[in-house]
């Protein structure tokens, strides 16, 4: 869990916020309500700290000396204040703090809040910036490594191309319209030819003063459009915008890949990814493995305590999701799941698994306040050349050798 420091003289203030970041369960934060608490606390960790929120009024810090402590540190800084000054507002946005919030109501708490949730976020989505100005490149670069962002950069469309195939992670474009090459509308309209405004955002710079290009841009794939010179906060308005129009997309196609109870991938999207993976593991010449698990006795279990039988399937699937987070895992029906590992040896996939046994054995559930110890059973195939369909036929019969053999045990070939 990430760290966070909050400096706030106020009382309510501090209380309102600590009662936020406890419900949230995002952060685990360090509170100081003066200058010498919170420079006590980041000389004693520094680079701890993974973002801060800071009152410019201290009672021994009044003129915002508290902010060019974190900044100094490398601290991504959120200054909350009482009052509104635009010169010192623009003059901290040069020192470089993340935003500037008023306190005007507890939306402001829940906006700082959800600032430094977006900041967490955001150093797992990739941006390509397309400019053939290094300056302006670098100034629209620079301020999205100040909201964590990974940024990519190109100096014109051909290199932009080369970029978005080099990094198919990239979820945000933004990009010039005046380019030697190909103008920023042409470059819209060819990545417009292979991803959809539901898979990748574009948004459109320009510093002409054409007041048709917003349209133009929009009219020809673009998903925002911004005219330069720019501020900061409108810049980072509009990118927070289009970031999460994307994610809530990206939640709602996830939604409907997952069991509606355990929140597992369901079968058919197990069988789409599975297939995609086991073609990369051919053509790398890497082997593979899956594994049909199934919790030992749950149709007992589930007549016998019918009120625990969805709290077993949720606490099964947050144990398995967790034991193999980096594999694809899902749920094939009522009590069984399965789990496909790529680039893996079969030893190691065995060893993989029997741990994961052993741990279920190990971490007994509770109900009613007894213990009741739960045991999975599991048919696990490796392969450098089987399809899934195959290997699941074959993990369907050793899981049931298993039952057989006395359950709790890992059968594979």
């Amino acid at each position: 869990m990430k760290k966070i420091l909050i400096v706030e003289d106020s009382s309510m203030v501090l209380k309102i916020m600590k009662r936020l970041i406890g419900d949230s369960g995002e952060f685990d934060a360090d509170f100081a309500e003066d200058y010498a608490q919170a420079e006590a606390l980041v000389v004693k960790a520094p680079g701890d700290y993974f973002a801060a929120v800071v009152d410019l009024n201290l009672p021994d810090a009044p003129n915002g000396e508290v902010v060019d402590l974190v900044l100094k540190n490398k601290i991504p800084t959120i200054v909350l204040t009482a009052t509104y000054d635009e010169k010192r507002r623009d003059a901290l946005y040069e020192k470089g703090i993340v935003d500037y919030v008023i306190k005007e109501s507890r939306y402001s708490y829940n906006y700082a809040l959800k600032l430094m949730n977006r900041l967490n976020r955001n150093h797992r989505i990739k941006v390509l910036v397309v400019d053939d100005s290094l300056v302006a490149r670098k100034q629209c670069s620079n301020l999205l490594n100040k909201y964590r962002f990974q940024v990519v950069e190109a100096d014109g469309a051909k290199n932009a191309i080369r970029q978005l195939i080099d990094n198919p992670d990239i979820r945000l474009v933004i990009t010039d319209y005046n380019m030697p090459d190909v103008d920023g509308f042409e470059l819209v309209k060819l990545i417009r030819g292979k991803y959809d405004k539901q898979d990748l955002t574009i948004i459109g710079l320009s510093g002409d003063g054409n007041a048709s290009l917003s349209a133009k841009f929009i009219k020809n794939g673009a998903n925002d459009f911004l005219r330069k010179p720019f501020i900061q906060e409108e810049f980072y308005c509009r990118i927070m915008h289009n970031i999460e129009s994307l994610e809530a997309i990206e939640q709602i196609r996830d939604s409907a890949n997952r069991d509606y109870l355990s929140g597992l991938y369901n079968r058919r999207y197990f069988y789409q990814a599975a297939e995609k993976s086991i073609d990369q593991c051919i053509k790398n010449d890497s082997g593979y493995a899956v594994a049909i698990l199934e919790v030992d006795n749950f149709k007992e279990f589930n007549n016998v305590y019918h009120a625990y039988g969805d709290i077993l399937v949720k606490e099964f699937a947050s144990r398995l999701e967790a034991g193999f987070d980096d594999a694809l895992t899902g749920r094939l029906n009522g009590s069984e799941y399965v789990v496909f590992l790529k680039d893996v040896e079969p030893q190691n996939a065995f060893d993989q698994l029997d741990a994961f046994r052993r741990r279920i054995k190990d971490l007994p559930l509770v109900f009613d306040n007894q213990e009741k110890a739960m045991t999975v059973s599991v048919g696990l195939k490796t392969s450098k050349e089987g399809c899934l369909t195959s290997l699941l036929k074959d993990c369907d019969e050793l899981l049931q050798r298993a039952q057989e053999a006395g359950q709790d045990i890992v059968l594979y070939e």
